[in-house]
C-alpha cells in the first residue's frame, strides 16, 4: 500500500464527511487505509469488507494488535451487527459504521489519496474480449508520441508496458487508488485501465473519474457469476453512466455496442466498425484490410479524414482493436498525422495471437488467450483465412468458471479445426474430467478428438504429429505462467513448452 505523504494531515472526517453523520464521526488523524489485515500498520484505519469466503471483521483482532486506529464496517451488514458488540467488549479500538460500504469504499480511498484518477486522462476499457489487446496497443502508440502512459489490468501494472503483475484483472477499489496514486506520482499523463464486469458489480472502479469509456464487444462469459446474460451486459453498461464522462468509444458491428450508442445519442459517443458490409457506417470506418503472415494493414475512414495502419498484428479481429484505438486517439485529440505515426508496425502482446513461423520442419504454432467461444472462433478463424496447411487445435476450459461456453467451445474447435486436442487448462477445484466431459458434450465426433490431461503433453504432441505446413493452434492460457491445481500455482507456460520441444529439450 502506498501513503501520501503529502496528505499526512488528513482525518476521519475528510474521508467520511458525507458517507456518516458527522455526529457519529471520531476525528481521527488516518496515516493509511486498507481491507487487508495483514497490511495494517499504526494509525491505519481497516475497513472490514464482506470477502467470498471469509468476512474481514473476523481479523479485527489482528488488525487492532497492528496498531489500526478505527475500524470500519457496513451499517447495514448483518454479519457486522451479530459480532461486533462482543469485539467492542475484547477491544479499544473506534468503530465507524458506513451504509453500503462496498459501494464508497472506492470513493473514500480516492479522497485518502488526494482523487489521483483527476490529475490523468483516464480510459476505462470493458468487453468480454479483446480488452487487454486494446490496453497494451494504446500504451504502446501513446508512447510512441512521447505521452507518459500508463495501464492496469491483466498484465499487470506500470508505466509503458513495463509491468507488474496483479491478481486481478481490475484490483480491489483501495489498491487501485493506491496504484493510480503511485503513478500519476510518476508522472503517468494518461492512464489506461482494463474494467470487468466482476469489478464494476463490485463497484472496485467506484471513486474514478474516468474521462473516455471503450467498449470492445459483447459476448457470452462469466454467467457462472452475473448468472444471466442480461445481468452481464447490465455490469458492463455501467461504466458508461460514470458522470464525468467526456467520451464513450461503442463498437457498432456489436449489438451490445448499437445499444448503448442509442442509448447515450444524447451525450457524446464515437462509434467504430470493422464491418465493410454494414448498410450503417460508423464514425471511424474500415475501408480496406489486408491480411498476411507478417501482418495487418489497413485504411479507415474517420473525422480526420482517412488513416492507413501497417501493423504486426495477426487476425481479423485486431481490426476491431486497431479501430477501438485509433478511436480513443482522436478522443484524446490527437491529428490523424500524429495517429497514423503512433499505430505504424504496432506488435502483439505475449500470448495475444504470438505467432512462431514454420522452422527446421517444425510446424508454425500460435499461442493466444482465447478462453471464450468468440475468442476461438475468431482465432481459429482469423488463421484459415490465410493458412494453407492443416490446422490443429490444443485448448481446454478453466474450472469453477462458466460452465455453459463449455459445449460451445467444443464445437467450435471441432468445425474449424482438422484435429483436436482436449487439455486441461486451470482445473483449480474441480474434477478435469468433467470438464473434459461437458467440453465433448458439444461435439458431433468425440471419438475424433484426442483427450490429454498433461498440458505438456498434449501439446508435444501435436507438435509432434504436426507437419511443417500445417499450423499448431494452442489456446486458452496465453501469457500465463502458472497451470493452478487445487490449492497450487504450478509453473507452466505454454510458449516454453513450445520453444522446449524446438530445441528438442524439456519444459
Amino acid at each position: 500500500m502506498v501513503s501520501p505523504t503529502h496528505l499526512s494531515g488528513i482525518t476521519t472526517i475528510d474521508l467520511f464527511s458525507g458517507f456518516v453523520h458527522a455526529s457519529d464521526l471520531p476525528q481521527l488523524p488516518v496515516k493509511g487505509i486498507t481491507s487487508n489485515s495483514q497490511e495494517v500498520k499504526a494509525g491505519d484505519i481497516f475497513i472490514a469488507l464482506a470477502g467470498l469466503t471469509r468476512h474481514a471483521i473476523d481479523f479485527v483482532p489482528d488488525a487492532a494488535a497492528a496498531g489500526a486506529v478505527a475500524v470500519v464496517y457496513d451499517a447495514q451488514d448483518p454479519y457486522c451487527q451479530q459480532r461486533i458488540p462482543l469485539l467492542k467488549k475484547q477491544l479499544d479500538i473506534n468503530w465507524i459504521a458506513v451504509p453500503d460500504l462496498q459501494k464508497v469504499t472506492g470513493q473514500i480511498a480516492s479522497r485518502f489519496y488526494g482523487h489521483p484518477s483527476r490529475q490523468c486522462k483516464l480510459i476505462g476499457i470493458t468487453g468480454t474480449d479483446g480488452k487487454t489487446s486494446v490496453t497494451h496497443l494504446l500504451v504502446q502508440a501513446l508512447t510512441r508520441l512521447q505521452t507518459s502512459v500508463g495501464s492496469i489490468g491483466t498484465l499487470g501494472y506500470g508505466l509503458a508496458n513495463r509491468l507488474s503483475m496483479t491478481s486481478y484483472t481490475t484490483p480491489d477499489a483501495i489498491t487501485l487508488q493506491s496504484l493510480i496514486f503511485s503513478m500519476t506520482q510518476q508522472g503517468c499523463e494518461t492512464l489506461v485501465m482494463e474494467v470487468s464486469s466482476h469489478a464494476l458489480e463490485q463497484y472496485r472502479v467506484s471513486g474514478c473519474s474516468f474521462d473516455v469509456a471503450v467498449l470492445t464487444n459483447l459476448g457470452s462469459d462469466h454467467l457462472d457469476y452475473h448468472g444471466t446474460p442480461e445481468h452481464y451486459a447490465t455490469a458492463k453498461a455501467a461504466l458508461f453512466e460514470f458522470p464525468g464522462l467526456s467520451s464513450r468509444v461503442l463498437n457498432a458491428s456489436d449489438e451490445f455496442g448499437r445499444e448503448l450508442a442509442a442509448r447515450h445519442k444524447s451525450e457524446h459517443v464515437l462509434t467504430y466498425n470493422a464491418d465493410r458490409d454494414t448498410a450503417t457506417r460508423a464514425d471511424v470506418q474500415l475501408l480496406q484490410s489486408h491480411m498476411s503472415e507478417q501482418g495487418l494493414n489497413i485504411t479507415l475512414s474517420s473525422p480526420l479524414g482517412e488513416i492507413e495502419i501497417q501493423s504486426g498484428l495477426i487476425g481479423s479481429f485486431n481490426i476491431d482493436n486497431l479501430l477501438a484505438c485509433v478511436s480513443v486517439m482522436i478522443e484524446l485529440g490527437y491529428e490523424a498525422d500524429r495517429i497514423e505515426q503512433a499505430m505504424q508496425g504496432l506488435q502483439p502482446i505475449p500470448g495475444r495471437m504470438q505467432y512462431l513461423p514454420s522452422q527446421s520442419g517444425q510446424p508454425a504454432v500460435l499461442v493466444d488467450f482465447a478462453h471464450t467461444e468468440q475468442a476461438l472462433e475468431a482465432c481459429l478463424q482469423a488463421v484459415k483465412e490465410y493458412y494453407k496447411g492443416e490446422l490443429y487445435c490444443v485448448f481446454g476450459c478453466g474450472g469453477d468458471r462458466d460452465q455453459s461456453k463449455r459445449s460451445r467451445m467444443g464445437r467450435i474447435a471441432e468445425q474449424m479445426a482438422d484435429h483436436v486436442f482436449i487439455t486441461d487448462d486451470n482445473p483449480r477445484y474441480e474434477a478435469p474430467q468433467k470438464i473434459v466431459e461437458d467440453i465433448l458434450s458439444g461435439l458431433q465426433n468425440p471419438q475424433q478428438v484426442r483427450v490429454i490431461h498433461d498440458r505438456k503433453t498434449a501439446i508435444k504432441t501435436a507438435l509432434s504429429q504436426a507437419k511443417a505446413d500445417d499450423l499448431v493452434v494452442i489456446a486458452g492460457k496465453g501469457h500465463e505462467q502458472i497451470q493452478i491445481v487445487g490449492d497450487q500455482r504450478l509453473p507452466f507456460s505454454d510458449m516454453q513448452v513450445v520453444r522446449s520441444h524446438r530445441r528438442g529439450g524439456e519444459a
